[in-house]
């Protein structure tokens, strides 16, 4: 369950425009590796240290291989890929490296995620 709050805000467009209530999204529990690996471990057959070692070595190499701007699919939980920001440049010749501003990674989450979003439940809280 998502828990929000209602705050006033102002049309950043329009400064004279009405302010309007747009919901917050509260700060929940925050989970751990640990706290992963715990939960990995009381539901399946696998030891906390050995699902802590797996996770741990999962984090390593994403990183390292979006880095070399591999795809990341995770199965059913979703993809993740790299995108470029640049500067257009109006011919090929005039492009340069330099242009590249960063590099963002985007994550998109597999059906079967989408579908457990699309039914989440929402609760005002004061």
């Amino acid at each position: 369950m998502i828990k929000y709050s209602l705050k006033e805000r102002i049309n950043p467009i329009d400064l004279t425009a009405q302010n309007k209530l747009y919901p917050i999204k509260q700060a929940q529990e925050e989970l751990t590796l640990r706290d992963f690996a715990k939960r990995i471990s009381r539901e399946s057959t696998v030891s906390m240290m050995d699902a802590m070692a797996v996770l741990e070595g999962l984090l390593q190499i994403i990183p390292d291989e979006i880095a070399n701007g591999k795809i990341i699919k995770l199965g059913e939980f979703g993809t993740f890929r790299t995108t470029l920001s640049a500067e257009g440049v109006d011919t090929a010749e005039s492009f340069t490296v330099s242009k590249i501003k960063r590099l963002n990674v985007r994550f998109r989450p597999a059906r079967e995620f989408r579908n457990l979003l699309a039914n989440v439940k929402y609760e005002k809280v004061s």
